[in-house]
């Protein structure tokens, strides 16, 4: 049995992603925050954690990437799938907070397709982008089904785990990958089966957008073109990153990934221009996250495209971790960015 102390500062965040399950176990030392544990598990069945409706598989499937990660805290800080919650930036002409909250439902109601009463409303006041309207209040609202939430409780339960609390990916992202940077970023997640893309300026998701086209679709290109399974072209592609990534010289995209890619980066030149035409300002940065961000050449592939920096995230800059573990965890880090980001907050 662990000690209180223990007990009390250790949390664990789990990604549940349609296709994987990554776990990070942190502990707050001071004012440090200590690497415990990490694992995952990626699935290459086509099986959708966040569609299943069978919670025991679910709970048992935690349980087991925990028990083999030896992760200890039974504390979880857990992600909502960033296309099952409702977000958007309302504009509210009111600064008598007294009568705000219902101002802001009242507007929720006019953006949310759903019912009010089958959501879970969250919202937080932002600066407005309209400053010469000083009483034009711009507020960042999101909705949860309250369905899903009561799933997700369902779940843990099963699990004999503490829910803790819930997160959309966005926000854990943010806190991983920029900390207190309020530079105005873009971040695009490159996972297993989406691409996220979103422009954070002074720490709130102003614009986001999700695509289909994602790691997976290069790895089905590449096996296709190679004659090769899938599972060894992603070997396949992982395999290259790295090799490539510790060469000095440039190295060029093949035109088969570029084709792939291009999607990608008509959503990234979009974004970028509607961000500066509407917010009157530029974004300083692109962070690059998801397994697909280690991807061969992608890095400076962008940045040469869009003239501007692209960086691959650090997940583990604001983390200590074994030495011994550091070149491992480096490479896996990009995957566990979300899982890192929801252990920070409650740590």
């Amino acid at each position: 049995m662990g000690s209180p102390f223990f007990s009390n500062d250790t949390y664990f965040g789990i990604d549940i992603g349609d296709s994987s399950l990554k776990m990070v176990e942190l502990k707050k030392q001071g004012s440090r925050l200590i690497l415990m544990n990490y694992g995952f598990t990626e699935n290459l069945s086509n099986i959708q954690f966040t569609k299943l409706d069978d919670v025991d598989y679910l709970a048992a499937a935690i349980n087991k990437v925990r028990s083999e990660a030896g992760i200890k805290s039974k504390k979880a800080v857990v992600s909502l799938p960033a296309f099952s919650v409702f977000s958007s930036i309302i504009s509210i002409v009111n600064n008598d907070r007294k009568v705000l909250p219902d101002a802001v439902r009242e507007e929720a109601r006019k953006v949310i397709p759903l019912p009010l009463e089958e959501m879970i409303l969250d919202w937080k006041i932002i600066p407005s982008a309209d400053t010469k309207e000083s009483n034009n209040l711009s507020i960042f609202l999101t909705g949860s089904p309250k369905k899903l939430v009561r799933r997700y409780i369902e779940i843990f339960a099963k699990a004999h785990l503490e829910l803790v609390s819930l997160e959309t990916e966005t926000f854990s992202l943010i806190r991983c990958l920029m900390g207190d940077d309020l530079a105005t970023t873009m971040i695009v997640e490159i996972g297993s089966n989406s691409t996220d893309i979103v422009i954070v300026k002074e720490s709130i998701p102003v614009i986001s957008r999700s695509l289909e086209v994602c790691s997976r679709t290069i790895t089905n290109i590449l096996a296709k073109n190679m004659n090769i399974s899938f599972a060894k072209a992603e070997q396949f592609k992982l395999d290259l990153g790295f090799t490539f990534n510790s060469q000095d010289k440039r190295i060029e995209l093949p035109p088969v990934v570029i084709s792939a890619v291009q999607p990608i980066l008509n959503e990234v030149q979009y974004m970028l221009e509607f961000f500066s035409s509407n917010y009157h300002s530029k974004v300083d940065k692109i962070i690059l996250s998801g397994g697909g961000a280690m991807m061969f050449g992608l890095r400076e592939y962008l940045s040469d495209k869009l003239d501007m920096s692209v960086f691959v995230g650090d997940p583990w800059a604001r983390v200590d971790c074994p030495t011994e573990l550091k070149e491992i965890v480096s490479e896996v880090g990009p995957r566990l960015a979300v899982a890192i980001g929801l252990a920070m907050r409650e740590v």
